[in-house]
């Protein structure tokens, strides 16, 4: 197994304390100095009660959209626990290969069948990043599928918190070796939140950056903004992280963006790469502003190359929302709020996809004027920046939250995200919607809106005991995801977070002590085939516009899960 390789030649720091324009004089956004930090451990007197599903029925089959075929229980609360890997929030994560889909959370690692929905292997993370070649992991997990490399990419916080982790697959078979290395993120404490991304040049890894002590508290960080210290872009080439004798970081460029009060602008916060396809050596990222509700777009020039550079963000895109609330979930009586779910803050969490020259992703806001959350899609023109469709996910009623999505080249979307609220049908619930893109980029929305998996209670509290009201910080989430069936363009599939059952007596464990438990659902959804845009082209010149137009309209997606 190859030693990791800790900051190999050709790696530069760069100063983004202007990123193409003078900083503006405003303070951060609140809520950006919070440290969300590693998972937190729960108590061990709240141990697991491996009772198969509490005793409970099968989950209900979806409803909403055609006839449910595939669609299964991922990762648990259980599951960890049952390795004393007992994390609250999951940080729920993952994605599909040629074969498999493969699950990582807090604490966490499995392989599942993808003919099936039959899990063929769970270990504990530390069992994972052990086989891979690291001594420990801290959490916040991500992992996607190259289907050109035919091999999965994964990282984490190292054991120590100011690692980033890297563990690539010898092969497409996620049960097979996988070898791995690391490298500092932020030395003087976290590097918070990593996200991934790759296209043809690079793999792109941002983090936000708290200064921490020994314990792992974060600390004031001496530039006028408690202990958030800025971000880091780093920017690997691919070839680096899919060398056949096992990845290192060489060439790795850390743009690092240092906060000081009026400073960070520019870069943003939450930094996800976009993951593309696309020729050329140009990297996208996407972002939203750390001083305003907006979202930032800029690109790597030369990405892959140690001549990698940035060009001047693109800031004020999409600028009417404001600050979210707690989400909403049936109140139950004399147990304190209802209304305490973290719906988390505006950043892009989730992977930001690119096709046929237009940028896609989704983040959580609350619309000026309510007290509701919505997903908000947007779409963006990759190379003018335009804005071509913004929309929101929402009723005015429910708080929706948690979205991700992936594209495939026909401009077809899948959109999932979680729901709640305080009436009848306010569980949390994992649901998802599709569209067409037609050809001014607008998403148009195909079908109703799938429900995907109810939660079993409608009183989640994170790590409290049932019976008592919530307490500490309900955070939910941190993520999810959707990813594109490298094998059928037309098959999404689908990771979300749900609440399982208490670990209670009178929910079917006996020997449980009361604990909440978050769960995990996986759900292929399979749209119609339509033809790719140079299809559509080719097709108006041989048949002329009023049959490519009647084309057009029976190329609507239909929706079925399989």
């Amino acid at each position: 197994m190859k030693k990791s390789k800790f900051y190999a030649v050709g790696v530069s720091i760069i100063a983004l304390t202007m990123l193409g324009s003078v900083a503006q004089a405003q303070a951060i956004k609140d809520g950006y100095s919070d440290y969300e930090g590693g998972p937190l451990l729960v108590a061990p007197n709240d141990p697991s009660d491996l009772t198969p599903n509490g005793g409970f029925a099968a989950p209900a089959a979806p409803v909403g959209g055609g006839t449910p075929q595939l669609g299964f229980q991922g990762i648990s609360q259980y599951d960890v626990a049952s390795v004393s890997r007992n994390f609250i929030p999951p940080d729920t994560m993952g994605a599909i290969g040629k074969t498999q889909f493969v699950e990582t959370v807090n604490g966490g690692f499995a392989v599942f069948d993808k003919a099936t929905g039959a899990r063929t292997s769970f270990t504990s993370d530390l069992a994972f990043w052990s086989k891979a070649g690291q001594t420990g992991t801290n959490g916040d997990p991500r992992i996607l599928y190259n289907a050109q490399a035919n091999r999965w990419i994964a990282l984490s916080f190292g054991a120590n918190l100011s690692d980033i982790q890297i563990a690539v697959s010898d092969t497409s078979d996620a049960l097979g070796g996988w070898k791995s290395t690391k490298f500092i993120g932020f030395s003087a404490g976290t590097a918070d939140y990593p996200t991934l991304a790759m296209d043809n040049n690079a793999v792109y890894i941002g983090t936000n950056n708290f200064k921490t002590n020994a314990s792992g508290v974060a600390v004031n960080c001496g530039q006028g903004a408690g202990s958030f210290c800025g971000t880091t872009l780093n920017v690997i080439p691919i070839k680096s992280l899919f060398d056949p004798a096992g990845p290192t970081p060489t060439g790795n460029v850390q743009f690092v963006e240092p906060f000081s009060t009026g400073i960070n602008a520019s870069a943003g916060f939450a930094i996800q790469g976009v993951n593309s396809n696309a020729a050329g050596t140009t990297g996208k990222i996407l972002t939203v502003s750390a001083v305003a509700s907006s979202l930032t777009r800029y690109d790597v020039l030369n990405a892959g190359t140690y001549a990698a550079s940035l060009t001047a963000a693109v800031t004020g895109i999409g600028t009417d929302y404001q600050g979210n609330s707690a989400g909403r979930q049936p109140y139950t009586t004399g147990v304190g709020n209802p209304r305490v779910i973290d719906t988390g803050d505006d950043r892009v969490g989730s992977s930001v996809w690119e096709a046929n020259g237009r940028i896609y992703s989704v983040h959580t806001i609350t619309e000026i004027g309510t007290d509701v959350t919505s997903v908000r899609y947007t779409v963006l023109d990759s190379v003018t920046n335009a804005v071509l469709d913004q929309g929101n996910i929402g009723d005015g009623t429910h708080d929706y939250s948690y979205g991700s999505l992936a594209v495939n080249a026909s401009g077809q979307v899948v959109i999932a995200f979680n729901r709640s609220g305080s009436g009848v049908d306010g569980k949390i619930s994992l649901l998802a919607r599709t569209f067409n893109t037609d050809g001014n980029g607008h998403l148009v929305q195909t079908g109703n809106e799938l429900l995907l998996k109810v939660s079993d209670t409608d009183s989640y509290h994170n790590g409290s005991i049932f019976g008592q009201a919530a307490a500490g910080r309900q955070r939910w989430g941190d993520y999810s995801a959707v990813t594109l069936d490298p094998t059928n363009s037309q098959s999404f599939w689908i990771i979300g977070e749900y609440a399982r059952e208490f670990n209670s007596p009178q929910f079917g464990h006996p020997t449980g002590t009361g604990g909440s438990r978050w769960g995990t659902w996986i759900q292929q959804v399979t749209v119609a085939y339509v033809p790719e845009p140079g299809t559509w082209l080719m097709m108006i010149a041989g048949f002329g516009l009023v049959g490519a137009s009647m084309r057009r309209r029976q190329a609507r997606v239909s929706v079925k899960f399989s």
